[in-house]
């Protein structure tokens, strides 16, 4: 057959297409369609399939991340440095993998197909333990991510994690590409089936969702503060006046019998610990109201005699002050810290106008008695809730409600919040635990165990919303298990090239 015409066109046609299904857009029907375009062009690509991928990578991450080039918090060059830097590493993943399936394709025929499911979830599953201990993992442009807004198939990731909506994702376009331009009949045929075996998944999993919601479970009533103080300006007005906000907002919260207030990520841009004047200010709060409360804050540890500082949450309970605290561990790559000082000290004194924190060194659950229960979370700070493992591990070690704290403000109004309120969703379906979610601008909302937003803020406005909520003691297949399916992706992607590479190698020899 000879390359179809246009194929870098209809590369970016797909490109396109999945970046309107992603949030905030979230035409989430096109991601069951949008790669069929490409698979189209890598039917028969001009120069090996890389050009086509690289196209529809570049467009599809250039469109959900083209936020990185408006972060405030850094010199504009860097940002747009930054955008483009990532955006060039993603699609030449999609390029590579693109590639690899041509090549596949060549030496196992259309058994290729039936893999491609599995790679694609291979290599984002890749891309989210990037670089050593993950320093480098950004597990952000999912398939995923195109599917935020159909709740029925969200459900699935109970069972298989985010991983389980990409593979689904990835095996719908190839049965709607194959039932369009299968090339025999009875590959059509299988085709069909499997589309209407995958039409079928999402009521199943929304039906056994709610079906297992447990109505008698203990509950708490939290509410999260969205105060809407401009990044710089909280910074150059003073922690005097974020408490002042926060301590009026708090106060109307508290009227309606909230038992807990999350503030946001750095909401008392101080170091919380060191300066005994602002946590006098917000212990005498929690006194005064009865409430317990979770604030972003800054702190610090001693490494060889020199303070390095922390991004924190603390816990402060009524009549204690602040009882425990939570360092973040997943730092944004090249924006809170230059990876790989592990290996490398000296890359510390790199300055690419990154804060340079260091990482927390525990995994913090709060606890906080309630009505004869205990109400244990962590407080997820801002990017770590884009990784499920590290949720999950808080879940493991007894979480029975999620906190989330973030700062989203940096990149005004962009698709960011909208996207990472999504992967933070993500979340508390996989685990199966109610989420209070705080953003100094939104998105701030309060999600019940299924995923489902009960309370919500809006971009931009200085509000409070409360939620009665329920706490969950189930495990679920995916906190059990964690990555069994990313895990089997890997295998048979892995075996499959194997192969490719035995026949390739082995009709060389003979």
């Amino acid at each position: 057959m000879s390359p179809v015409p246009g194929s870098r066109l209809l590369a970016g046609l797909a490109g396109v297409a999945m970046v309107l299904s992603c949030p905030p857009i979230n035409l989430y029907f096109l991601g069951w369609i949008g790669l069929v375009p490409l698979f189209l062009a890598l039917r028969t690509p001009k120069r090996g399939g890389f050009g086509e991928g690289f196209t529809a990578g570049f467009v599809f991450n250039a469109g959900v991340l083209y936020w990185l080039a408006f972060n405030v918090g850094t010199e504009l060059w860097i940002a747009i440095v930054t955008m483009i830097a990532a955006t060039f590493i993603l699609a030449t993943g999609w390029g590579i993998a693109s590639w690899v399936f041509c090549r596949l394709r060549e030496r196992l025929g259309e058994i290729a197909w039936a893999i491609l499911p599995f790679g694609w979830t291979a290599w984002e599953g890749w891309l989210g333990h990037l670089g050593f201990s993950g320093e480098l993992g950004f597990p952000w442009p999912l398939l995923a991510l195109t599917q935020a807004n159909f709740d029925p198939l969200l459900q699935i990731m109970e069972f298989t994690g985010v991983w389980g909506v990409t593979f689904w994702t990835a095996t719908m376009n190839v049965a709607v590409f194959h039932v369009w331009r299968g090339e025999t009949k009875i590959a059509r045929r299988y085709a069909f089936i499997l589309f209407f075996v995958l039409i079928v998944i999402p009521p199943l999993a929304i039906w056994h969702a709610v079906s297992h919601y447990d109505k008698t479970a203990p509950s708490v009533k939290v509410a999260v503060i969205q105060a809407n103080i401009p990044p710089l300006d909280k910074w150059t007005m003073g922690a005097g006046y974020s408490i002042m906000v926060y301590d009026s907002l708090t106060r109307l919260a508290v009227e309606q019998g909230v038992e807990l207030v999350v503030w946001p990520e750095t909401a008392v841009p101080v170091n919380l610990m060191h300066q005994s004047h602002y946590r006098e200010r917000v212990a005498r709060l929690s006194d005064e109201t009865g409430v317990a409360i979770i604030t972003g804050s800054s702190d610090q540890v001693r490494q060889d005699g020199i303070p390095k500082p922390l991004n924190a949450a603390f816990l402060i309970l009524p009549g204690q002050g602040p009882v425990a605290r939570y360092s973040k561990k997943q730092l944004v790559p090249f924006g809170e810290r230059v990876p790989f000082q592990s290996l490398a000290p000296s890359l510390g004194e790199l300055n690419f106008g990154q804060a340079e924190f260091m990482p927390g060194p525990r995994w913090t659950i709060f606890e906080m008695p309630l009505n004869g229960d205990t109400l244990r979370f962590p407080a997820v700070i801002c990017f770590e809730s884009a990784f499920p493992e590290l949720v999950r591990q808080f879940v493991v070690r007894g979480a029975n409600f999620l906190v989330t704290v973030s700062n989203d403000s940096w990149y005004g109004r962009s698709s960011e919040p909208s996207q990472i309120s999504a992967l933070s969703r993500f979340r508390s379906i996989e685990t199966r635990r109610a989420m209070a979610r705080s953003s100094n601008s939104g998105e701030s909302f309060i999600s019940d165990q299924l995923g489902r937003v009960i309370a919500k803020t809006e971009l931009y406005e200085r509000a409070w919303v409360g939620a009665i909520v329920p706490l969950c003691e189930d495990e679920t297949l995916y906190v059990r298990y964690g990555d069994w399916l990313l895990m089997i992706a890997f295998v048979v992607y892995g075996t499959a090239i194997a192969a490719a590479a035995f026949k390739m190698f082995g009709a060389g020899n003979a």
